[in-house]
């Protein structure tokens, strides 16, 4: 197999050694290609980089260290990306500084901001009347330049008035943030369900994935201390780099 990204000529300095190149080169590749890929074998490397197998394999070995890499014997090496993690404990936080806690850097897109009679289904999990005005916020989030997460929520027109104002603020806000500083509703719990389902075609077209491709299907429904709902929100979350991290305890029983 060939790469067909990165430097192919690396520089005989003596401030970088060349497996330290080697290494950066891999890396671009790798942030450009999909769980399980096979790396390069360490012939092709040393054909394409005109380098040692002792330098191939110092550079994958750090790759390795990284988790970047899996090796599998007698197999060969496999790329290995980090899949993004969501961690209950974070679910009143803002998902910018979640990523960033965990050292990754995110992006959000605003894909579309309408104003819609709500659909049945949203009704119910919102409960509210059938064809309601709701809001419907299609956003597109990013971890380190890869499309990790499509979110599609849904509030009470009436409860946010001139919300769509607040469209280009929430590439950089958190909705929950506009929800509770700027309309005052502080949100208290949710209920949350999380299931594997194959991709829809739309939602695959944007994660960057193959339609029917397993996704983690999560819906939420947000409720303030006054037991209102203020947002039903639907997410599509790529199956192959994203984990949900839940706590558990256990329920304490009422002395006796």
């Amino acid at each position: 197999m060939n790469m067909t990204t990165g430097q192919s000529v690396l520089e005989r300095r003596k401030d970088i050694p060349l497996y330290k190149q080697l290494k950066a080169a891999l890396m671009v590749w790798i942030q450009e290609s999909e769980n399980g890929t096979p790396l390069p074998t360490e012939e092709e490397l040393c054909r394409q980089y005109s380098v040692s197998r002792q330098t191939v394999r110092q550079a994958v070995l750090e790759l390795v260290d990284e988790d970047l890499v899996s090796r599998r014997p007698g197999q060969g090496s496999f790329v290995k990306r980090k899949k993004i993690s969501r961690d209950t404990r974070w679910a009143l936080e803002d998902f910018n500084r979640e990523m960033r806690f965990h050292g990754l850097e995110p992006e959000t897109i605003v894909l579309s901001l309408t104003v819609e009679k709500s659909l049945d289904f949203v009704s119910r999990n919102l409960g509210i009347a059938t064809q309601e005005e709701v809001l419907v916020i299609r956003r597109q989030r990013f971890v380190d330049g890869w499309p990790v997460v499509i979110q599609q929520s849904y509030l009470p027109s009436r409860l946010f008035p001139d919300f769509k104002e607040k469209e280009k603020e929430l590439e950089s806000r958190s909705m929950h943030s506009i929800i509770e500083q700027d309309y005052k509703y502080e949100l208290q719990n949710a209920e949350r369900t999380v299931e594997a389902i194959p991709a829809p075609t739309k939602e695959a077209e944007l994660l960057k994935i193959a339609p029917g491709s397993p996704v983690l299907y999560s819906t939420s429904i947000w409720k303030t201390h006054e037991d209102v709902c203020v947002e039903y929100v639907l997410e599509w979350y790529r199956g192959d780099r994203s984990q949900f991290n839940i706590q558990l305890n256990r329920k304490k029983e009422p002395a006796v």
